[in-house]
């Protein structure tokens, strides 16, 4: 059994791609053996003649042509064969899991309560209405002619097309994107409450949660409701507090807690409780 990661293999075949979104023109003609498949990124694939077969972790499907599938990031073990010895043949449109959480946030409505009945999908099955056998059809006709999108006309159709699985799917797109969104939150978290005490810049910090210092200030903000300045320098004052209360004095832990010097230190310290550390440390003593 052979491994594949995609997009990364399928290079060689014809394509639009434009930074992270690639419209793939995929042919292959196979005996129907099984392959492992990392998918890197989401994935929508038509199939176009033949049959795929798709296995995931407790799922798997078979696609025909009139289908498609929406397969989230993971691994898979895939069997592709064409139909009347001809070779096997799919568009399938790839894009990354920031794409999905950004049309979450702007284009679906979810409810406050994210206790949702329905698990997350192992992937999405759709049958192809007049509506995307159109679309497909026009892909393939750019694809042919070798066509190249700027990133906002290959974001537009992405979208699009998320658009109108959504119609297809409203409830299992929630519950994917939803736990998507999700592990996203908690990533950041894990990250942020994991280097609290590191004296990480917010720079330093946004690369690590693999995003622009404007994505992670952003995304703090609707994890957390406050600036992520604020919450830092609260959570080490807070700390700090603490220390002082088992007796250790200012001049022990400004450096500690990322201030230059003890002045910095003590008149942040104030600004928080209302009191110097010295006096602070007197009253709980």
């Amino acid at each position: 059994m052979i491994n594949f990661s995609v997009p990364e293999s399928v290079l060689c075949h014809q394509q639009i791609t434009t930074g992270d979104i690639s419209y793939v023109y995929y042919t292959e003609r196979s005996n129907n053996e099984k392959h492992r498949v990392t998918f890197n990124d989401y994935a929508i694939s038509f199939v176009l003649n033949g049959q795929k077969k798709i296995y995931r972790s407790v799922e798997n499907a078979i696609v025909k042509p009139g289908q498609a599938i929406l397969i989230p990031a993971g691994n898979s073990i895939i069997a592709e064969h064409g139909c009347n010895d001809k070779e096997y043949i799919s568009l399938v449109i790839f894009f990354p899991a920031k794409v999905v959480v950004n049309f979450l946030d702007r284009h679906i409505k979810t409810p406050a309560n994210k206790n949702f009945a329905e698990p997350k999908p192992e992937y999405i099955f759709f049958t192809r209405t007049a509506y995307l056998y159109e679309y497909v059809r026009s892909l393939e006709e750019m694809i042919r002619q070798q066509q190249q999108f700027s990133y906002a006309v290959a974001l537009h159709k992405l979208e699009e097309l998320l658009l109108l699985v959504y119609e297809l799917c409203p409830q299992q797109m929630i519950a994917m994107f939803m736990a998507n969104k999700d592990e996203q939150q908690l990533s950041l978290k894990r990250i942020v409450e994991n280097n609290l005490f590191n004296n990480l810049t917010l720079t330093e910090l946004s690369f690590l949660a693999n995003r622009s210092l404007s994505s992670f200030k952003r995304d703090f903000e609707k994890t957390y409701g406050i600036s992520p300045q604020k919450y830092i320098r609260d959570k080490k004052l807070e700390t700090a507090s603490y220390d002082l209360r088992k007796g250790k004095q200012a001049s022990e832990l400004f450096v500690a807690y990322g201030y230059e010097n003890l002045s910095n230190f003590n008149n942040a310290f104030k600004k928080k409780f209302g009191v110097t550390p010295a006096a602070f440390a007197k009253v709980q003593s």
